[in-house]
């Protein structure tokens, strides 16, 4: 078993931490339903080393019940313009996963920047986040997601994005597609026009 069979990745801005409050509410999750016991991670105490506290970088905390492991790096976004659809059944990503050999190997047998996943018949995510839909000036988001990212419950909340049932066959009624998660936040720069060429069957 992984010594650390969970982890959270947080974006660092100019020396703080973005949206820390969702971190620590699905870390309070994890623990609750996960491990059965009371939270003993607290994200606020961890402190940024002056090497990270200008510019963009990406904290990651790996952790189990009873400790953790925190590194920083440097963090380019990654630019998506293509997604295969790839169809599975039961997947679980319930939790942040340490553990990502199964997502892993369902993007590595294709041929694209990422995948969308259809997982029982409905989309779900992709390899490293929420997918976003856009209809006649509205943004949408599968309730079949995988993980509930950060950035998505931060649009839900702020009433940016509405969860819906998305079938495969749906995905042809929306304009846009745009990834989002924790280092990836809503920007409709990022957002591409869904096509034959941009979301491959």
């Amino acid at each position: 078993m992984c010594q650390y069979p969970l982890f959270e990745t947080l974006a660092v801005i100019n020396g703080e931490f973005y949206h820390l409050y969702y971190h620590q509410q699905r870390v309070n999750n994890a623990f609750l339903h996960y491990f059965q016991s009371e939270c003993n991670l607290n994200l606020s105490n961890i402190s940024i080393p002056n090497a990270f506290r200008q510019g963009f970088f990406r904290c990651r905390v790996d952790y189990n019940q009873h400790n953790y492991e925190i590194n920083f790096y440097p963090y380019t976004p990654k630019k998506i313009t293509q997604f295969k659809l790839v169809y599975t059944q039961n997947l679980d990503y319930q939790f942040k996963y340490s553990d990502r050999k199964r997502l892993d190997l369902l993007k590595n047998q294709q041929n694209s920047d990422e995948i969308i996943i259809i997982n029982n018949g409905l989309v779900s995510d992709c390899t490293i986040g929420n997918l976003l839909f856009l209809k006649k000036n509205k943004w949408y988001s599968s309730h079949n997601y995988l993980l509930k990212g950060t950035q998505l419950s931060y649009l839900l909340d702020i009433g940016e994005v509405k969860l819906t049932k998305i079938t495969a066959d749906d995905l042809w009624a929306y304009e846009k597609i745009m990834m989002v998660n924790a280092l990836n936040p809503f920007d409709l720069e990022r957002a591409i026009t869904i096509s034959s060429s941009t979301i491959l069957k």
